[in-house]
C-alpha cells in the first residue's frame, strides 16, 4: 500500500516537473529579436506556449486550453497618445496568415467581440468559462516592445508632415513606422483586388472610350483621394433616369478602379441607399477619401433625403453623448460618392413634402444618365451590337477585374506628393481645376456662385481621370477626361435650366404653385361694383359670379383694371399666407427676388406688403402678385 502511494506521489511530482520545464516563449514580433533581459522580464509562468496553442497553468491540475498559437507583433497608440492596442498575427486552418490590430478596450468586458473575430479568422478557441477567463487573463498579460501607429478610418492621414493611404490591408506612402487601422467593430475589406491594372486598362478603361458617361464615372474613382489633398467638400453626383439605361453599369466601372469581393465582383464594393442615415454615417465613415458608389436612389427614406445629402458632403456625423452623458467623439470623413436612381433629390424631398434647398442641390447634382444618342447611357458601343450586349460585357469584365487601378493610383501619387512637394502639387490641380471650371462656363458671365461650384466639382473629377491617364492607368488620350467631364456638367446645367441661383427660381415656382393649387378655394373673390357693371357691359370675358365660399382664406383675388385696358385678377397674399407660400425659403431674399421679376408689386410707402381694404374687412396690409406669375398675361379667369 504504501509503495503503491510513494509511486503516485513520484507520478505527481513527474507531472509537476514537465509542465513547469515547459519551455514559455515571449509573444513578440517576428521581426527584429528582443534582448535576453527583456524576453526574461517579459516572462509570464501562468501561460505556456507550444506549437498547438497557449495554455493556462492551473497547479497540480491538467492545464487549460485557450487558443491556437499567437504572435503578438507589436503595441499600437494613435498621435495623441490615445486608442492603445495590440497587433496580433496568427495562422489560420489552411495555413494562410491573418493579421488584425485590436483595440485594447476591447478587453475591458466579457472579450466576446475579440473572441468573435479571432474565431471569424480561423483561430481556434478553448470552450468553456474556465477557458474564457483565461483567455481574458492572456490578454491583459501581453506586452511588445514593438510599436505601431493606429488610426480608425481608413483614407490620407500626416505622420511627421509626410501623407500615407491607410487600407485596411495596406499602407501607401511613407509614415516613418507601421500603421495599422484600428476599430472597435471590424466591418468586411471591400477593397479586393483581381486581375492587374494592366488588365483593366485593356478590358474596362478602353472601352469607356467615347463614352461621357463611364469615362466621368471612372473619372470620379480616381478624383476621390485628391479631396483631402485639394482641401475640398465632400459631395456627389447621381445619374438620374429611368431603367435599363445602364445606371448601375456605370456603377460597376466606377467601383471596378476600387475594389470589389471574389463573391459579387466589382458590384460587391458598391453600397446600397437602402439605410438609416445613421447606418450612412457608418458606411461613409469606411469610404473615406475613396469613392463611396450607392446603387438606387430610390431605396432612400424620402424623409432622411435632405439630412443625408448635408450628411456625405459635410463630413461629419451627428453629435452623441456617451453613457456617461459626455460628448463622444464625433466622425469625420471625406466622401465623394457616385449615385444611381430613377428619382432625383429634389423628387425625395417632394415625396417627404420637404423644398429642396439651393445648397443641398450643389452639394447633390442630379447628372441626366442618358446621354442623347438613342442607347441610353451608351454614345459608342466598340465591338457590340447593341447597349444590352455591350453591359453585358462591362458587367462581365467588372465582375472579373476590380481593384488594382487604384493601388496603383495611390502609389503613383503618394510618390508624386514626397518628391514634387504637396504644396506645389495642390497648387498645380486648382489652377487646372480652375481652368476648367472657367472654360466650361466662358459663355456665362453671371453664373451664380451655385453654377460655379457645381463646375469645380466636375473639373476636379476631370483632373482625376487625367491624372490617372498620365500615370498609364486608363489607355485615354489626354483629352478625353476633361472633354467628357465638360460634357456632363453641360448635360447637368441643362437639366437644371439656368444659372442663377436656384433660390430666385425656387421663389418664384413655390409662389406660383401655390397660387394655383389653392385657387378658389383659399382666394376669397374681391370685384368692385363699378368694375363688375362695366365688364358685364364692356368685356366678354367678365369673371363669373361666386360658386362656394372660401375656407382657411389665405387672401383675396381681385378683378381689377390694367393700364393696357385690359382687366385681369390680382392676388393679395397674407403675411401668413405668403410665408407659408414660401416656406423654407430665405422670406427676404424670395420677395426682393419677385419684385425684381416684376411678380410682386410693392407698396407706394415703399414697403412690400401694402395696405388694401377688401369688402367687410378692416384695413390690413397683403402682398399684391401679378396674374402673370401663373404663366399667363391674362390671369386665372
Amino acid at each position: 500500500m504504501s509503495e503503491r502511494v510513494g509511486a503516485g506521489k513520484s507520478g505527481r511530482k513527474k507531472v509537476r516537473d514537465g509542465i513547469e520545464g515547459a519551455k514559455v516563449v515571449e509573444l513578440r514580433p517576428k521581426q527584429g529579436a528582443a534582448s535576453d533581459k527583456a524576453e526574461q522580464d517579459s516572462e509570464d509562468r501562468r501561460f505556456i506556449h507550444r506549437d498547438n496553442g497557449i495554455w493556462r497553468r492551473k497547479g497540480d491540475n491538467p492545464p487549460t486550453f485557450i487558443c491556437g498559437p499567437v504572435d503578438v507583433l507589436a503595441e499600437s497608440r494613435d498621435e495623441e497618445g490615445r486608442n492603445w492596442g495590440l497587433l496580433l498575427a496568427w495562422d489560420d486552418r489552411d495555413g494562410h496568415r491573418h493579421e488584425e490590430a485590436f483595440p485594447r478596450a476591447l478587453f475591458a468586458g466579457d472579450g466576446n467581440e475579440i473572441r468573435s473575430r479571432l474565431a471569424d479568422g480561423g483561430l481556434t478557441l478553448g470552450a468553456g468559462t474556465s477557458a474564457k477567463a483565461a483567455f481574458l487573463e492572456w490578454l491583459a498579460s501581453l506586452a511588445s516592445e514593438q510599436r505601431a501607429r493606429s488610426v480608425t478610418r481608413i483614407g490620407w492621414h500626416a505622420f511627421g508632415g509626410q501623407s500615407a493611404f491607410v487600407l485596411p490591408d495596406e499602407t501607401i506612402g511613407e509614415a516613418g513606422e507601421r500603421v495599422v487601422l484600428q476599430t472597435t467593430e471590424r466591418e468586411a475589406s471591400l477593397f479586393g483586388v483581381s486581375g492587374t491594372a494592366e488588365d483593366w486598362r485593356r478590358e474596362i478603361g478602353l472601352m469607356c472610350a467615347k463614352n461621357s458617361r463611364l469615362v466621368f464615372a471612372a473619372s470620379c474613382a480616381f478624383a476621390a483621394p485628391l479631396l483631402g489633398l485639394l482641401g475640398e467638400e465632400g459631395g456627389g453626383i447621381s445619374f438620374k433616369g429611368d431603367s435599363r439605361v445602364g445606371k448601375s453599369t456605370a456603377l460597376r466601372v466606377a467601383a471596378s478602379v476600387c475594389g470589389g469581393t471574389p463573391q459579387n465582383g466589382a458590384g460587391g464594393y458598391i453600397r446600397s441607399w437602402r439605410s438609416t442615415s445613421n447606418g450612412i454615417e457608418s458606411t461613409a465613415l469606411a469610404s473615406c477619401d475613396a469613392l463611396l458608389p450607392l446603387d438606387e436612389m430610390g431605396q432612400l427614406d424620402p424623409r432622411e433625403a435632405g439630412e443625408i445629402a448635408y450628411l456625405l458632403s459635410n463630413g461629419q456625423g451627428k453629435a452623441r453623448s456617451s453613457r456617461t452623458g459626455g460628448a463622444r467623439s464625433v466622425a469625420r470623413f471625406r466622401i465623394l460618392f457616385l449615385s444611381t436612381g430613377e428619382l432625383g433629390l429634389a423628387d425625395l424631398n417632394r415625396e417627404a413634402g420637404k423644398a429642396t434647398k439651393a445648397g443641398q442641390e450643389v452639394r447633390f447634382a442630379d447628372l441626366p444618365a442618358d446621354a442623347g444618342r438613342g442607347m441610353g447611357l451608351f454614345e459608342y458601343l466598340h465591338h457590340e451590337d447593341t447597349p444590352e450586349a455591350f453591359a453585358r460585357y462591362l458587367r462581365t469584365a467588372t465582375g472579373q477585374i476590380y481593384g488594382a487601378p487604384l493601388r496603383i493610383f495611390l502609389r503613383r501619387l503618394a510618390d508624386v506628393m514626397a518628391n514634387e512637394g504637396e504644396d506645389e502639387l495642390r497648387g498645380r490641380l486648382r489652377d487646372r481645376i480652375a481652368d476648367l471650371a472657367d472654360d466650361w462656363l466662358k459663355d456665362y458671365p453671371a453664373a451664380s456662385g451655385q453654377v460655379r461650384s457645381v463646375a469645380a466639382r466636375f473639373a476636379m473629377v476631370a483632373v482625376g481621370g487625367e491624372l490617372a491617364t498620365s500615370y498609364g492607368l486608363t489607355g485615354w488620350a489626354d483629352d478625353t477626361p476633361s472633354y467628357m467631364a465638360g460634357e456632363c456638367f453641360h448635360a447637368w446645367l441643362a437639366e437644371r435650366g439656368t444659372v442663377g441661383r436656384r433660390e430666385e427660381e425656387q421663389a418664384v415656382q413655390q409662389l406660383r404653385d401655390f397660387i394655383a393649387r389653392n385657387g378658389e378655394a383659399r382666394f376669397e373673390r374681391w370685384v368692385d361694383a363699378v368694375t363688375a357693371a362695366e365688364a358685364q357691359s364692356e368685356i366678354p370675358d367678365a369673371p363669373p359670379g361666386e360658386r362656394f365660399r372660401t375656407q382657411n382664406r389665405a387672401g383675396w383675388k381681385r378683378w381689377v383694371r390694367e393700364d393696357d385696358g385690359k382687366s385681369a385678377w390680382r392676388y393679395l397674399l397674407t403675411s401668413e399666407a405668403m410665408s407659408e407660400a414660401l416656406s423654407g425659403l430665405n422670406q427676404r431674399s424670395a420677395k426682393a427676388v419677385l419684385v425684381e421679376r416684376g411678380f410682386l408689386l410693392p407698396g407706394k410707402d415703399g414697403k412690400i406688403a401694402a395696405p388694401i381694404s377688401p369688402p367687410g374687412h378692416k384695413k390690413v396690409r397683403a402682398y399684391e402678385v401679378m396674374a402673370a406669375i401663373l404663366g399667363s398675361d391674362e390671369g386665372d379667369r
